[in-house]
């Protein structure tokens, strides 16, 4: 098995001390990617040069390929030399060492430029470039000139996270408009705020169903702000039987306010009374089973 020269810590430390005009976008837990059909993985939006930039690692799982894009994010017109690589964690290089010329002309969509299957998983692995489940890409601008040092952040899939199980408690539910969207009080989960939302006569006329949603808001401690990727589910709890209605999702959330639309039709509201509903109180949870965390490091 491979092993480091340097603790891999030490390593991003050294990386942004002798890298301006860079950015390391570190994955850890790389293989709960294939695990959780996470076909992508992208950066927060960090600045090089005065111009706002995102890393997008993209995952072929059948062909076990790795590609890499920089994904322009101002509506530039420029044309530059840029690198996106693949960091070895076992010497001072990376992989591939070329410049890529790119044009990245002004535009209201961001424009990608990139290097697909830039190196398989097997290669991944036997050049040192995945060591204990983590893989570090980059990007740089090589001839721009600047005196900030590099930046970093980690991108991490965790598993059962710590406070993933939360159960919103509402009492006298027919006090609640049935024509208005209600909303739990907020809770942290990873490293951002979310809601619970309910609509109790449905949402966009959804034909006499109880509408329940899981809603991505903020982000704590000034986090970097990165789209999450998270699987869990949303049930209403059976309060004598315990046998829940629960449904299961998996998507990602952007970086801002977003929500997922596939439960408007949660339950039919013909259910929504004993073992559900009682004395005029209803439970509604979530439960996260993996949920992304972008830090910066």
């Amino acid at each position: 098995m491979s092993r480091r020269p340097i603790p891999i810590d030490e390593m991003v430390q050294e990386f942004k001390k002798n890298h301006p005009n860079s950015h390391l976008l570190k994955i850890d837990n790389f293989s709960l990617l294939a695990k959780y059909g996470a076909d992508r993985v992208r950066s927060s939006v960090f600045d090089i040069c005065g111009r706002k930039w995102k890393i997008i690692v993209k995952y072929n799982n059948r062909e076990k390929q790795v590609s890499v894009f920089l994904e322009n994010q101002d509506p530039v017109d420029v044309e530059l030399k840029f690198q996106v690589y693949v960091v070895s964690q076992l010497k001072a290089e990376w992989y591939p060492k070329n410049n890529v010329t790119g044009d990245f002309s002004a535009s209201s969509k961001p424009i990608q430029k990139s290097i697909t299957n830039l190196m398989s998983l097997y290669g991944l692995e036997r050049k040192g470039f995945l060591i204990e489940d983590c893989c570090m890409f980059g990007a740089t601008l090589p001839d721009q000139e600047t005196e900030r040092p590099g930046t970093a952040e980690c991108y991490s899939l965790i598993e059962k996270p710590l406070n993933g199980k939360v159960t919103w408690m509402m009492t006298k539910l027919s006090s609640f408009d049935p024509e208005q969207a209600h909303l739990s009080n907020p809770f942290v989960v990873g490293n951002r705020k979310w809601r619970i939302e309910v609509h109790p006569s449905g949402y966009r006329e959804t034909d006499e169903s109880f509408s329940v949603y899981l809603v991505g808001e903020g982000f704590i401690n000034n986090e970097p702000k990165a789209e999450t990727l998270l699987k869990f589910k949303l049930r209403v709890l059976d309060q004598v039987n315990r046998n829940h209605v629960e449904k299961t999702a998996s998507y990602w959330v952007d970086a801002e306010y977003d929500r997922d639309d596939d439960f408007d039709k949660f339950m039919p509201l013909s259910k929504l009374c004993e073992p559900y509903l009682v004395k005029d109180k209803l439970y509604v949870g979530v439960e996260f089973e993996v949920i992304s965390v972008t830090k910066y490091v």
